[in-house]
């Protein structure tokens, strides 16, 4: 009875976090919302990685991926939407937005062995899903797409790159850290009862 409670509780958790990815992928295709709403795109990914596991993670992260994925598709906004269409692109990366998290925790978590240290590997692995993430699209965009991107915003790769990684990047990791911590804390306290 305990295993049926168990697996019922991570069921309901994924669907909570897969409809909250959909929510905030839905909420791109929103002109306005867009550019605010897109870091938070893979949050519920990050904390499924931190809660549930590396497996778990990576399926959140395959669906957060398919879901962008099926956004530019049906609801392109730019340009850029059609290098998303490619799995390599969209689904690839945001797989191992489930992993990293995961990794990162558990290792800080075995080098500080208290409260501190375990509040330390959360912010952490927040901030390494969101780098994974930039890391990992900009590698395949340079890999698959880099003549058509340079093509498409008149400056060298390594231009677009740096004004990446000096704003986006940074915000996404840095929200992603701070948001990650009351999730993960607030589903151990909601879990104990």
């Amino acid at each position: 009875m305990n295993s049926i409670f168990s697996e019922t509780r991570k069921l309901t958790f994924l669907g909570v976090m897969l409809a909250l990815t959909i929510v905030f992928v839905a909420l791109t295709a929103v002109p306005t919302a867009s550019a605010t709403m897109a870091f938070l795109i893979f949050i519920p990914t990050i904390i499924t990685s931190i809660v549930m596991g590396p497996r778990a993670g990576a399926l959140m992260g395959f669906l957060a991926g398919a879901t962008t994925m099926l956004r530019a598709i049906l609801a392109p906004l730019s340009p850029f939407d059609a290098f998303f269409i490619n799995p390599l692109i969209s689904i690839l990366p945001r797989i191992f937005i489930g992993i990293t998290p995961f990794l990162i925790y558990k290792l800080i978590k075995s080098l500080i062995k208290n409260e501190t240290g375990d509040k330390f590997a959360i912010i952490l692995a927040g901030a390494t899903g969101a780098i994974t993430n930039t890391a990992l699209v900009m590698t395949m965009l340079y890999i698959i797409y880099a003549q058509q991107v340079v093509d498409m915003i008149g400056v060298g790769f390594k231009v677009f790159l740096i004004s990446i990684i000096t704003t986006n990047a940074l915000i996404e990791a840095v929200v992603a850290a701070i948001l990650t911590i009351p999730a993960v804390i607030a589903y151990r306290k909601i879990s104990k009862q």
